[in-house]
C-alpha cells in the first residue's frame, strides 16, 4: 500500500498527540524535511515537568560493537521506566536513528510494555530495520495503534499524468507554503521555482524566505507570476556539460536552461572534485556539445541514406547509451544539426572577438537551437 501524502501524515500526527505523547512514536521514510517537521511538532508536546533526552543516532556507526539485545544495556531506555534523575517522566528523542534503531531495537521491544505513563520514545530515521521477530511484532502493533508515520517525498506529477505538474503534490504544496510565508505564487511560478531551484522542500522553503526578504511580504499583493521572478531565483543544484548536451539533443528546452544556469551559478566539478575555473565552462561545454552533435549528425546522415536503426550505433562508434543516441537521431534532422554546428562556431567566434560572457553566449545558442533565432555569419561579425 502506497504511503499517504506526507502533509496528511503530519495532520494525523497532530491529531494523535492532541491528548499527549504515546509511549512510542516511529517516524520514517525518505523525506528528511517532513520527518524533521514531525519531530519538531512532537517535541512541542513534551510536558514542562518531563526530562527531554535527545540522542543523535548518527553517532552510532553501522557495525559498532554487537547489537544490544537487553534493555539493561541501554541506560537511556531504562530512564523510560522511571529511572530519570531530574524528573518523574522522560522523553527520549532519537534523531537520524537508523543505526541506533538497528542496534537497540530488540531492547526497545523488551522495554516497550514497561514505559511509564508520561514517558515516551520518539525515533526518527529514513528506514527502520524490522528483521527481528520481536521488533517486527512491535512495529506492527504500533502501526495498528496509529503510532507509526511514514514520510515520503512529494510527487511532482499527479497520478493521472494527463493533468500536468501544476496539479502535482509538490507544486500545490509550494503554492500553499508561499501563501503562509507572504510571497504567494501562482501555480505556474511555483513550477518555475521547482524547475530552477529543485525538488527539495527545505531548499524550496529557503528560496521562498529569500524571496520574502528581497521582495517583502505582500498580503495585498497579487500572486507572483513567472515574469515577476525573472532574475530573482537562485540555483540549488549542480549540472555538467554532459547533461546540457543531453537536454539540447533531446529537445528539452527547460532542462537545458536549468543545466546552463546551474553550471554558471554552482560551477562544474573536474575529475579531481575541484571546481572548474569559470572561464573553462564555455570551451568545455561547446567542445563536448560539438562532438555530440557531430556524432548524431553522422547517424542521421546514415539513417537518411537507408542504414537501419539497429546498425547505427556500431557504424557511428557509439558503445554506451545506444538507446539515447538513437532517440537523438530520430529527434533531430540534418538541417537542425547542421544549424547547431554553425551556431556553435558563431558562439566561439563571438567569445574570441568580443569577450562576451559565456553564459550569455550559450543562452543565445539555446535561442538559436530551440527558437530559430538568427545565427551571425562571419561577415556580420566583421571577420
Amino acid at each position: 500500500m502506497a504511503a499517504p501524502n506526507p502533509i496528511l501524515e503530519l495532520k494525523r500526527l497532530k491529531k494523535l498527540v492532541g491528548a499527549g505523547l504515546p509511549s512510542i512514536v516511529l517516524l520514517h521514510g525518505p523525506s528528511e524535511y517532513f520527518r524533521s517537521k514531525a519531530m519538531s511538532g512532537l517535541l512541542l508536546r513534551v510536558a514542562e515537568d518531563a526530562e527531554l533526552r535527545t540522542v543523535d543516532g548518527a553517532e552510532v556507526r553501522a557495525g559498532d560493537d554487537e547489537e544490544s539485545h537487553s534493555a539493561a544495556a541501554v541506560p537511556v531506555l531504562q530512564d523510560l521506566r522511571g529511572g530519570g534523575l531530574f524528573a518523574a517522566a522522560t522523553v527520549v528523542a532519537v534523531r537520524r536513528g537508523a543505526n541506533w534503531w538497528k542496534k537497540h531495537s530488540a531492547a526497545v521491544a523488551e522495554v516497550a510494555s514497561m514505559i511509564q505513563a508520561g514517558s515516551s520514545l520518539i525515533v526518527e530515521a529514513p528506514k527502520l530495520d524490522k528483521r527481528k521477530r520481536a521488533v517486527a511484532a512491535l512495529v506492527k502493533q504500533l502501526a495498528a495503534e496509529g503510532c507509526v508515520f511514514e514520510f515520503r517525498d512529494l510527487y511532482d506529477m499527479p497520478y493521472e499524468r494527463s493533468r500536468g505538474p501544476l496539479e502535482g503534490e509538490l507544486c500545490q504544496w509550494l503554492v500553499q507554503t508561499s501563501k503562509q510565508l507572504g510571497v504567494e505564487l501562482t501555480p505556474e511560478s511555483a513550477w518555475l521555482v521547482v524547475s530552477q531551484v529543485g525538488k527539495s522542500p527545505s531548499e524550496l522553503t529557503g528560496e521562498l524566505e529569500r524571496l520574502r526578504d528581497t521582495l517583502g511580504e505582500g498580503a495585498a499583493r497579487a500572486p507572483l507570476a513567472p515574469q515577476d521572478l525573472a532574475g530573482k531565483l537562485s540555483v540549488m543544484f549542480e549540472s555538467t556539460p554532459f547533461e546540457f548536451a543531453e537536454a539540447v539533443l533531446g529537445g528539452d528546452r527547460r532542462s537545458a536552461q536549468r543545466s546552463l544556469a546551474a553550471m554558471y551559478q554552482r560551477g562544474v566539478k573536474q575529475q579531481d572534485g575541484k571546481a572548474m575555473d569559470a572561464g573553462g565552462v564555455l570551451p568545455f561545454t561547446t567542445s563536448w556539445l560539438y562532438r555530440q552533435i557531430g556524432v548524431v549528425y553522422e547517424g542521421r546522415v546514415l539513417f537518411d541514406e537507408g542504414t537501419s536503426m539497429r546498425d547505427l550505433p556500431a557504424r557511428c562508434g557509439v558503445r554506451q547509451f545506444a538507446d539515447r543516441f538513437l532517440a537523438q537521431v530520430k529527434q533531430n534532422d540534418q538541417r537542425q544539426l547542421q544549424r547547431g554546428l554553425v551556431a556553435l562556431h558563431a558562439c566561439l567566434r563571438k567569445s574570441r572577438t568580443s569577450g562576451e560572457d559565456g553564459e550569455v553566449l550559450l543562452e543565445r545558442f539555446l535561442a538559436q537551437w530551440f527558437d530559430g533565432a538568427p545565427v551571425e555569419t562571419a561577415e556580420e561579425l566583421e571577420l
